[in-house]
């Protein structure tokens, strides 16, 4: 802020001297000369620079800004949480992605909103994923790359691990593997998940203002995570948001209803992702499987009450 406060001087400093300026050119009487005019130009590039040098300094404090949101939100999540206080820090963290802010001109780089990343870019380590595992969509966070014969791989830590601990120590051997492509170690339980069951998660919100084009339309089929769930499942965009704090309006695939989806309901931008046909469960059919749970009603209520 520091560095800002000076800059955002030299702007108003700048604005003020063109309105002086244009109030004595276009006065009564008056007569624009060429020198006239070429002093107004010269303060209109002045005040252009001074405008994109606040910007520069804008945009580097939100991604300083967002740079200790990570880092608060990882030391967070390696302590454990209970599932209630898990769910609200996810959508604390949904609710805090930064807004993308691009320039007048141009349209926004990948994953901005519903625009997917490059094919064949590699996902950071760190950065959050929807990874397809043992029939379902999870949401995870990249741990490492695992370069193979075939292409790459991707190291998953799932964010819903529940790996059970017995005398201190995490149940299995520290470092070994199982036949579920999974590797238990440093108390984590990752996964290895090939790159096209790998899908990111976006790294900013898109404003529907400036940028609807990044957003699903209406009828878009997609993978959305499922409220008060750690869990992806295919849906059909309702309502798109319509301002920058606005979530999506999803309906839910589902045969427990009639229509055959679940009435709508609110996902962030961030749990919002172009749908990806692996044979993935339905709600129905994973939830009847009883291999992840939801929160208890009363823990839904709890967990509501604490996020206002």
């Amino acid at each position: 802020m520091l560095r800002l406060q000076p800059k955002h001087q030299k702007v108003n400093e700048s604005l003020r001297a063109i309105r002086s300026q244009g109030a004595r050119l276009l006065g009564p009487g008056s007569k624009i000369s060429q020198n006239s005019k070429a002093k107004l130009i010269a303060l209109y590039q002045t005040a252009q620079k001074q405008c994109v040098s606040e910007h520069s300094t804008i945009m580097q404090l939100l991604d300083n800004i967002q740079t200790v949101r990570q880092l608060r939100l990882k030391q967070r999540m390696a302590d454990k949480l209970s599932r209630g206080s898990l769910m609200i820090l996810l959508a604390q963290h949904a609710a805090t992605l930064p807004l993308y802010v691009g320039y007048i001109e141009g349209h926004p780089p990948p994953l901005v909103g519903a625009i997917p990343r490059l094919n064949g870019e590699p996902i950071n380590v760190g950065h959050f994923v929807a990874a397809f595992s043992e029939d379902i969509w999870i949401l995870g966070e990249v741990k490492a790359h695992i370069p193979t014969a075939y292409g790459l791989e991707y190291s998953i830590r799932d964010i819903d691990d529940e790996v059970e601990e017995e005398g201190g120590m995490v149940a299995g051997t520290s470092g070994s593997t199982n036949n579920n492509n999974t590797l238990t170690t440093n108390n984590e339980k990752l996964l290895t998940v090939d790159s096209n069951k790998v899908i990111a998660l976006p790294h900013y919100r898109a404003d529907p203002r400036r940028h609807a084009h990044a957003l699903f339309p209406k009828g878009a089929i997609v993978l959305a995570l499922y409220p008060q769930t750690t869990c992806f499942y295919k849906g059909i965009v309702e309502t798109p948001p319509c301002g920058p704090n606005d979530d999506y309006l999803i309906a839910f695939e589902d045969s427990t209803f009639s229509t055959g989806y679940s009435p709508t309901l609110p996902v962030p931008q961030f749990y919002v992702l172009t749908f990806r046909d692996v044979s993935s469960s339905t709600i129905c059919a994973y939830f009847n499987k009883n291999k992840r749970k939801t929160l208890s009603p009363e823990t839904k209520e709890t967990s509501s009450t604490s996020s206002t």
